[in-house]
């Protein structure tokens, strides 16, 4: 309060009175409090919204889940683009701010029509690491890096036997993207998909 009292040339007494809920006796009183109140909160907005400028777009996102993801600030490699960093491999994701969705490690862009109508082409689909890459709901969808360092969306099954896993496209036309066997040996990283922000 006696920040304020100097800076808005209102007596702190009064502004003591007015937090305990008296009204205000003089108006231009009550005007000064106001425009200042106002312009501190226009400063507050601008100060957030350069801080959030100034934030990478994209992540570098370790798929050791082990590891802490780190803003990739030189912004050259695309979301979903495997990058490595003293020897380990990352997957430059894109950031996203939407508490609605519950804890997401990043966003990647779906390339190509096989996931659709559920993913397509160009939509976006929020991910996070998995702890244990073996332990997976059959049939939900997940994100998932090959030996090639090449990612693919599909939704996942237990294959023929413990070492293998079928990868089923969601297109209505399964001669066109047949499914995709798999072996555990041949598989990177496995990511959870836990939403799709679609395009429209």
């Amino acid at each position: 309060m006696p920040a304020i009292a100097i800076l808005t040339g209102i007596a702190k007494e009064t502004l003591y009175k007015w937090e305990k809920g008296t009204k205000p006796s003089d108006i231009n009183d009550y005007f000064r409090l106001k425009a200042y109140l106002d312009k501190m909160e226009n400063k507050i907005a601008e100060e957030q919204l350069e801080q959030a400028s100034q934030k990478p777009a994209t992540l570098r996102l370790p798929l050791n889940p082990n590891l802490l993801p780190a803003p990739q600030t030189d912004g050259k490699a695309a979301s979903g683009t495997i990058l490595f960093h003293d020897n380990e491999p990352e997957l430059i994701v894109d950031r996203i701010n939407a508490p609605f969705l519950g804890p997401v490690d990043g966003v990647i862009e779906v390339t190509g029509e096989s996931m659709a109508p559920t993913f397509a082409n160009g939509c976006r689909v929020g991910i996070i690491r998995l702890n244990n890459s073996r332990i997976l709901n059959w049939g939900l969808h997940y994100y998932i890096i090959d030996k090639n360092w090449q990612g693919i969306v599909r939704r996942v099954y237990q294959g023929n036997n413990n070492s293998t896993l079928l990868l089923v496209s969601d297109h209505p036309n399964q001669e066109l993207f047949p499914p995709i066997h798999r072996e555990w040996d041949q598989i990177e990283a496995v990511f959870k998909i836990i939403a799709g922000i679609l395009r429209y």
